[in-house]
């Protein structure tokens, strides 16, 4: 019922987010990776060689990020959304008719950086920053536009790359994408001057969150040994998560399971993503992001225990549910902690900042696991080693926070 009345109240900012998150998925290594047989027929690359042309652009995208992602604070979002859409439709077209390996990076460059790096920073920042009592809902259900992505578009993307090839599905795909944005999003923004004017208030005024949060600038945040505790549990999830998603066929066929049901278990990670978000929206609102951190490992802990432990077919289902419960937990979590700890006033710069964290950690690791696999680690070792870092990892988060709530109580 609060997620009713909060969406009745709020539908069309809300729909912004989930817009931009959706588009965010052209960006994703999910989805880049519905097209990598082709481009590595197209390129003459090897499995190692595309993870390191995939790995370098989304490196100079995290780094870019960082430094572009602080000016949300600066610029209207209306104007810096569609700079960066329009950037990441440009990147798409130019991917659809690269024809050297150099433009082909380029245009990977591009898409990562709009699209996982510039539309997620844009969607999470305007969600925390503007529904400072809903912060929790507004995070989970803008982030349901990539859940949708991920359940929507592998099946479609296939059918077209099937009927019309991997550069024609690139053209069609962005057309339609960007038909749909010049439609609806003058929609979901309006009355955004409005919007923004109060919170301009709220922060002249000393609102709640500056009343119980002083705003942060980024310099003090990295020196933050609580962030600095939490970052080394959180940041391992993309690394893992990428590792594992991008080099999916490679584990599927190492284990004998069955390709066809793949797209099934995609479909379960985004159901079990939207589940999860949902529900951990609503614990946000109540307990806190904080509280929730070192949760946050326990999908991901039992996903590559089920890895390890069994060869089994469905393992592809379970672990690809619990991956969807995992990144159910960390998006609004990250996004909601960063404001709940930091305040809103320079939560643009510092969430540029964690997103580019984000990208950098996801990009180190398709050339870097395709390293491990070709040395010759075993799929088991592999979930060995994950484990290895998350359970002290967690329980370091676990210990610093309890310890900052006693020393605050």
């Amino acid at each position: 019922m609060a997620y009713l009345i909060f969406l009745r109240e709020n539908w069309r900012f809300v729909s912004f987010g989930m817009f931009l998150t959706m588009a965010s998925s052209f960006g994703q290594t999910f989805y880049v990776a519905l097209y990598g047989a082709d481009i590595r027929a197209e390129f003459g690359l090897s499995n190692g060689d595309f993870g390191a042309v995939f790995s370098g652009a989304s490196i100079i995208a995290a780094g870019a990020l960082i430094w572009l992602g602080k000016f949300i604070d600066r610029v209207d979002v209306r104007l810096y959304t569609g700079m960066t859409l329009a950037a990441l439709f440009g990147g798409m077209v130019l991917l659809s008719q690269a024809n050297s390996l150099l433009l082909f990076a380029l245009a990977i460059f591009v898409v990562r950086f709009c699209g996982q790096g510039l539309c997620i920073h844009i969607a999470s920042t305007c969600m925390a920053r503007y529904f400072p009592q809903d912060r929790g809902k507004a995070l989970s259900v803008s982030g349901l536009g990539l859940a949708g992505g991920e359940a929507v578009l592998p099946g479609l993307t296939l059918l077209l790359i099937a009927d019309h090839g991997w550069r024609d599905a690139w053209l069609w795909t962005v057309v339609l994408t960007a038909v749909l944005a010049l439609v609806l999003l003058p929609q979901f923004l309006k009355g955004h001057t409005e919007r923004h004017r109060g919170f301009s208030e709220r922060l002249n005024k000393g609102a709640s969150e500056r009343k119980t949060v002083r705003s942060w600038t980024r310099i003090q945040v990295l020196g933050d040994r609580g962030f600095q505790a939490i970052m080394l549990l959180l940041m391992a999830f993309p690394y893992m998560t990428t590792g594992v998603l991008f080099h999916q066929v490679f584990i599927v066929q190492a284990k004998g399971w069955s390709l066809e049901l793949l797209g099934l278990g995609f479909l379960a990670l985004a159901i079990a993503k939207i589940l999860t978000s949902l529900v951990v929206g609503s614990l946000i609102d109540r307990v806190g992001a904080v509280r929730l951190v070192p949760a946050t490992c326990l999908p991901w802990i039992a996903a590559f225990l089920a890895i390890l432990l069994s060869d089994s077919s469905i393992v592809m289902l379970v672990y690809l549910a619990l991956f969807g419960m995992g990144i159910g937990m960390l998006q609004p979590i990250l996004s909601a902690m960063l404001a709940e700890r930091y305040g809103v006033s320079n939560l643009g710069g510092i969430k540029a900042m964690s997103t580019a964290g984000v990208v950098l950690s996801a990009a180190a690791a398709p050339a870097t696991v395709g390293w491990l696999l070709d040395a010759g680690v075993s799929i088991d070792w592999l979930m060995i080693g994950f484990l290895a870092y998350l359970l002290p990892a967690a329980a370091i988060a676990h210990l610093v926070l309890t310890h900052e709530r006693v020393a605050n109580a």
